[in-house]
């Protein structure tokens, strides 16, 4: 495994328990022991061949979109949403969406690995578009939307023309229309967002409501210093523990921690797309759209916590209390440490390893 994306992945989780331990005490042990967990699954990952990975790569994702289906039927919801987003099995909930993240990577490096420059283009026009609009059914559109950007950038890096890119977005966008639009309707979390995020930037009038989140994130963040104010006291922001665990972070050690936070990302984004420049094949679309992953939903979680982008219910990658979460960043960090392993074994005598 490559010992400075294992060392990263460590530093996020023993973030991710300071900042869930300072939201929820409660569960601070629960995450901790979640996040060795998904560090193991990271390890077994890695150890799977590219090849097996591509091999695979349909069936996967055939599999999550029939969970994806079965969830608009029999999923169920927290209390006070309305979102069907999650599918009990057994003693635990899973969310298919956040296992879609890393179909779509596996689906795609495989089919434009296949196919080289003779693309097909309606597959992956369906492929993205299918994924997107179930997923915009349950409703969840920021998830949806970072779909569409992760098979974006897996686009941009297999050599996908502005023509076709153009010509795949397009379609795929109307097909998530066509299967989830008609949900939007009943819905108006959307608008709320958007009108809480204009509201934190504006007069601030609804600061008990819609912008609350958003506000309270802010006004904790402006008072922790440079150096937090140490854990003990209780985190007065909604979610503070999953989608905002950047907040909880920031409010204990301070803007020292979000510095750190952003740095381990940018370890990461950097030595991603190394391992994907080092080589060529399904591999490097792995090792591409990995890093797009973690490192693009991280900056947009970032940007939330922030208050410089509305709120999007993304979580911070590795970071953020929650079981799906992590168990699709571990196999995205597996991803990564799988093309390095491929690279590092095809480099000619003499080279240094990537």
């Amino acid at each position: 495994m490559d010992r400075l994306l294992l060392i990263a992945q460590v530093w996020l989780g023993v973030l991710g328990v300071v900042g869930v331990t300072a939201a929820a005490p409660e569960l601070g042990v629960e995450h901790g022991v979640r996040a060795m967990g998904a560090l193991v699954l990271t390890g077994l990952v890695a150890w799977v061949p590219v090849r097996s990975v591509v091999r695979a790569s349909p069936w996967i994702y055939l599999g999550v979109v029939v969970l994806l289906i079965l969830t608009l039927f029999i999923g169920t919801s927290p209390a006070g949403s309305e979102a069907k987003r999650w599918i009990a099995i057994g003693g635990f909930t899973l969310q298919p969406s956040e296992l879609m993240k890393v179909a779509v990577i596996a689906y795609l490096a495989a089919f434009f690995h296949n196919h080289l420059g003779d693309w097909q283009i309606w597959r992956p026009m369906v492929v993205v578009g299918v994924a997107a609009g179930l997923i915009v059914a349950e409703p969840d559109v920021s998830t949806a939307a970072f779909l569409f950007a992760l098979a974006f950038a897996v686009m941009l890096a297999a050599g996908t023309t502005l023509t076709r890119l153009f010509s795949i977005s397009t379609a795929a966008a109307l097909i998530a229309l066509v299967v989830g639009g008609p949900y939007l309707s009943q819905f108006g979390y959307l608008s709320d967002r958007i009108t809480g995020f204009q509201d934190l930037w504006g007069e601030q009038q609804a600061t008990r409501t819609t912008s609350y989140q958003a506000y309270r994130a802010r006004q904790e963040l402006l008072s922790a210093g440079v150096v937090g104010i140490g854990a003990g006291r209780p985190v007065q922001v909604p979610e503070a523990e999953t989608d905002l665990v950047a907040v909880s972070i920031g409010r204990t050690l301070g803007l020292a921690g979000i510095a750190t936070l952003v740095g381990l990302y940018l370890v990461i984004a950097s030595r991603g797309l190394r391992i994907a420049a080092a080589q060529a094949g399904p591999g490097s679309l792995l090792a591409a759209g990995a890093t797009a992953y973690l490192c693009g939903q991280a900056a947009v979680n970032l940007l939330v916590a922030s208050g410089l982008f509305p709120i999007t219910g993304i979580p911070l990658p590795f970071v953020s209390y929650g079981f799906n979460s992590q168990l699709s960043v571990a196999v995205a960090f597996g991803f990564l440490h799988a093309a390095q392993r491929e690279a590092r074994a095809r480099a000619p005598e003499g080279e240094p390893a990537p």
